[in-house]
């Protein structure tokens, strides 16, 4: 066996590149993938447990189950402390010696240093964290009572939060005792989204009776009321903040680069600027495109940063080829779940919803899962790719997955 690939964290981009660069690499290399947990979480979903749509189980996939038959070495522990002077990964359990190593440890809730945030509301960045917060709705609903829940922050997450809670409180007799309100910062809701899907979002809430309150800064949080810098006070029965994101915190001596919010900087190569062997993808990594604009912490640009970096580490491997094509990704779609089983979207500048909206997002969600079980050498795994043949062939396969998902819906 030859070197030692490392790759911490088994979320979308840790987990796509281990079996992708399994599939590519062989016996070329020893890669060792570690995560706290025995399973990957399908973290797009999370908000539809904590509505009550979703059990736990159907988002954990365990991770035996997708590097079977696959040269992954697989180590569950917590990563404590990284060397790269040493090339040493401390675990709990264990000292890991690496050749390469891969961050992809993602993120974390972030507070701003807003006093009681931490405290006193509930995030949403895990499995655990969506249950948590379902148990508390749960008992809310069944109040016949006044409740206010307030959702800090107006992003994707806040935003798919809220609509999944609406429609369960709709669905339950206390309905017209709960309100759902939704605060941001800013004067819009999912900031840097095109501005036809944000109105047709926003209308979509609205129905749905949630309140928005744009322009609205957090001061301080107690127990159970949320003070605006505006003077406007909140009560509230529950609060969850879902209004930001910093990379995860590792303690890594002698220490790398990052941004303020603790984001990993690489560069176009997904490689840190002190080692030349410590890469980092997916949100951890802070990395600009080329707009010199940062890549926001989206599971699409994690996998695509995976797909390319197991290309250009296997190329180096097999032909001994260093990458001469740096990343460069432009988004060109973008769906978001708002509610049970209603999606809305942008698709090349056109807004979508509905079926077409559902489907997209299936086929997507397909994708990736025939892309992790076979190693990336499903034919759809195209859709990860940028030029043009690739892409092409991605759309023939959607387009074949659409007319057999009409059958199906014909059939029944």
């Amino acid at each position: 066996m030859g070197n030692k690939i490392v790759i911490l964290g088994a979320g979308y981009a840790g987990i796509f590149l281990s079996t992708n660069l399994s599939s590519k690499l062989k016996d070329l290399a020893e890669i060792i993938l570690i995560d706290r947990n025995s399973y990957h979480q399908l973290m797009q979903e999370i908000h539809l447990v904590a509505s009550g749509f979703r059990t736990e189980d159907q988002l954990k996939i365990p991770i035996s189950s997708l590097i079977q038959g696959k040269k992954i070495k697989f180590i569950q522990s917590n990563v404590k402390k990284i060397l790269p002077d040493k090339m040493i990964v401390m675990l709990d359990s264990e000292e890991i010696k690496y050749d390469e190593l891969i961050i992809c440890l993602g993120s974390s809730t972030k507070y701003f240093n807003i006093p009681g945030a931490d405290k006193y509301t509930l995030p949403l960045r895990s499995i655990y964290d969506a249950s948590i917060i379902f148990d508390h709705i749960s008992k809310i609903i069944k109040e016949d009572k006044k409740h206010n829940i307030v959702i800090v922050g107006a992003g994707a997450t806040g935003i798919s939060l809220g609509s999944a809670l609406a429609e369960m409180i709709n669905l339950s007799e206390n309905k017209d005792n709960i309100k759902v309100n939704i605060i941001e910062a800013t004067s819009t809701i999912l900031y840097g989204w095109d501005i036809k899907v944000k109105n047709k979002i926003e209308d979509i809430l609205k129905k749905r009776g949630i309140r928005i309150f744009h322009n609205s800064l957090v001061e301080r949080v107690d127990e159970k009321t949320l003070f605006l810098k505006d003077g406007l006070q909140i009560n509230s029965s529950l609060i969850i903040w879902t209004a930001g994101v910093k990379g995860f915190n590792i303690d890594i001596e002698p220490g790398i680069e990052k941004t303020n919010d603790g984001r990993i900087i690489v560069n176009e190569f997904c490689r840190t600027n002190q080692y030349d062997n410590i890469y980092s993808i997916g949100d951890i990594a802070a990395m600009k495109n080329s707009k010199g604009v940062l890549y926001p912490p989206l599971a699409q640009i994690a996998v695509r940063q995976a797909r390319y970096l197991a290309d250009s580490i296997s190329e180096r491997y097999t032909n001994g080829m260093t990458p001469k094509e740096k990343f460069d990704y432009e988004i060109k779609a973008q769906i978001l779940s708002v509610g049970n089983n209603e999606y809305v979207g942008l698709l090349n500048n056109y807004v979508v919803s509905g079926d077409l909206a559902k489907m997209i997002d299936e086929f997507t969600k397909n994708t990736y899962m025939k892309s992790l079980k076979t190693g990336g050498k499903n034919m759809s795994v195209n859709l990860y790719e940028n030029d043009f043949f690739s892409q092409v062939l991605a759309g023939m396969t959607f387009a074949g997955f659409t007319f057999f998902k009409g059958l199906e819906k014909l059939a029944k």
